[in-house]
């Protein structure tokens, strides 16, 4: 059957059925250890989004993440993160070692639109690090939280969802910890502006996942970004500007071409198509943005793709 969309898996059950892991223990929470993993899981994941939380930590492993257009070599003691409408996909050699978490956002009561949530989770934001390299010694210090979370959910204690919930907790916070002194610190006007920016994006992004799925009919505006993050428009564009040299529209138009080279280059969707599910009002008005933004026509990106 032709591919006619980028997936969107919905739910920890789906994507280990999807990625031939059985059946999670919990359907909100599951840790479990990668060399634990059966051998028939998959070796590539398509291009997809997922509704949910994840956090791997990698003590060896020869994987490679693709993070929209980039390519990032895994390799050992480090960090990745995962959270929900992602569009990520990965593809592995060999066996791995280390350990996932996956959560929801109801299990550990996150909210990615709250203004302290970039500050309470840093690389859970869309302009944060993918991963981060770990010393042995920091890799071991989550390695035990981690055991110790694996031994609840497979313990017969009444209590263990609760226990795991506080040791995910823990775990999440020794992380921010480790991730703080890997990243540099900002000042406090450049993090403030930073968190609105990483708000903007992630507005942008919710909107362009209902445009894809036809629940959305028409772009996203300055305007209505701004009114969703309670700012002016000119004010959200002046923050903005400030911080990355680019518009606030120019970001926009910049996420709106990723998810359409992404759809070109990852479904079956005739060109037509692509272009009225991003709102654009016709497919030659599509095709003149796009070849002015890129210098190729879409066509022309699926064919190189193809050859």
């Amino acid at each position: 059957m032709p591919r006619s969309h980028i997936p969107y898996i919905e739910s920890i059950t789906d994507f280990f059925k999807a990625y031939g892991l059985g059946t999670p223990l919990h359907p909100d929470v599951m840790c479990m250890r990668l060399q634990d993993q059966p051998d028939g899981k998959l070796t590539h994941m398509p291009l997809s989004r997922v509704n949910f939380y994840r956090v791997l930590l990698f003590t060896n492993a020869n994987l490679h993440f693709y993070r929209g257009e980039e390519k990032v070599k895994i390799v050992e003691n480090c960090l990745c993160f995962s959270y929900p409408g992602k569009l990520e996909s990965w593809t592995r050699s060999g066996r791995l070692h280390g350990y996932v978490v996956y959560f929801t956002p109801s299990f550990a009561g996150l909210n990615q639109i709250t203004k302290s949530f970039d500050m309470e989770y840093p690389y859970f934001n869309f302009d944060s690090e993918h991963m981060i390299s770990l010393t042995p010694e920091e890799a071991m210090e989550l390695s035990r939280c981690l055991e110790e979370m694996i031994r609840e959910i497979y313990s017969a204690a009444i209590d263990k969802i609760e226990i795991i919930r506080k040791l995910l907790q823990v775990y999440l916070h020794k992380a921010k910890r480790i991730y703080e002194r890997k990243v540099n610190i900002l000042p406090n006007d450049v993090k403030a502006s930073k968190v609105l920016f990483n708000r903007f994006r992630k507005t942008i992004d919710e909107h362009l996942q209902q445009l894809v799925k036809n629940k959305k009919g028409n772009h996203p505006t300055v305007s209505e970004m701004a009114s969703q993050l309670a700012v002016s428009a000119n004010y959200l564009n002046g923050i903005i500007k400030a911080l990355t040299g680019k518009t606030a529209s120019t970001h926009i138009q910049e996420k709106l071409l990723l998810e359409a080279k992404s759809l070109l280059i990852h479904t079956d969707l005739h060109v037509a198509e692509i272009a009225n599910r991003l709102g654009f009002k016709n497919a030659s008005y599509f095709n003149r943005v796009f070849k002015k933004a890129t210098g190729v026509t879409p066509a022309e990106v699926r064919k190189q793709v193809t050859r």
